[in-house]
């Protein structure tokens, strides 16, 4: 859902309660979205993770094992991939750059890129400045140290649901205040619980078996 907010029409809610009737299960990902759901379509939906967290971090590296691209990998850089323009985090990617004495590669969003270029591009740098849930996503999966700007544009909700279940509240920023810590948190790799990414996986996983069957059977 992305929204904080129910920002559809009693209409839209009628149509809809009848339709997912139709739905063995239903899920989403953002904490928040539950009692949106609850409240407006009287369903109680599970929480699962980003489907780009079910897949194993081996199949995103094999997936660019011969890839190429014009990046020289001798060199520190660090990656951008910003959805929507903002002088503000124009400005922070600058300073950035300055003091850590990266360069800067921008993983350009309207351009038809491959899934290998931009998966290549996250894994290979130093660190990561994003305003993108699944820029913010990858740099979690690749482990790297990241900073990611709220962007209201395209909803908080899932922002603040993915940075408060893997304890990384520090690294979510809102575009008119810049960090004063910008070394410390682009240089200190994340310290995310393992175990906890494996059973959320695993609940997830189980979670879609068991509903496919349901719904086969």
């Amino acid at each position: 859902m992305g929204h904080d907010y129910w920002k559809y029409s009693i209409e839209f809610d009628e149509i809809a309660k009848k339709l997912l009737k139709n739905f063995t299960s239903i899920s989403v990902r953002e904490k928040n979205a539950i009692n949106l759901v609850e409240n407006h379509l009287n369903i109680k939906p599970s929480l699962v993770l980003d489907p780009t967290f079910l897949i194993d971090k081996k199949y995103y590296m094999d997936l660019i094992k011969e890839y190429k691209y014009n990046i020289n990998s001798n060199d520190k850089y660090l990656c951008i991939y910003q959805l929507d323009s903002n002088n503000i985090i124009k400005e922070f990617i600058e300073e950035s750059s300055n003091i850590l004495k990266y360069k800067i590669y921008n993983v350009t969003v309207f351009e038809n890129n491959s899934v290998e270029y931009f998966i290549y591009a996250i894994s290979n740098s130093e660190a990561v400045i994003t305003d993108s849930y699944h820029g913010t996503i990858f740099s979690i999966i690749f482990n790297k140290p990241f900073i990611s700007f709220i962007n209201t544009i395209r909803g908080i909700g899932r922002f603040t649901s993915l940075i408060e279940l893997f304890n990384l509240n520090e690294r979510i920023i809102n575009p008119i205040k810049k960090p004063d810590n910008i070394s410390y948190l682009l240089t200190t790799p994340l310290n995310i619980n393992q175990s906890l990414i494996i059973s959320l996986k695993k609940f997830s996983i189980n979670y879609l078996i068991k509903n496919l069957k349901r719904s086969t059977n």
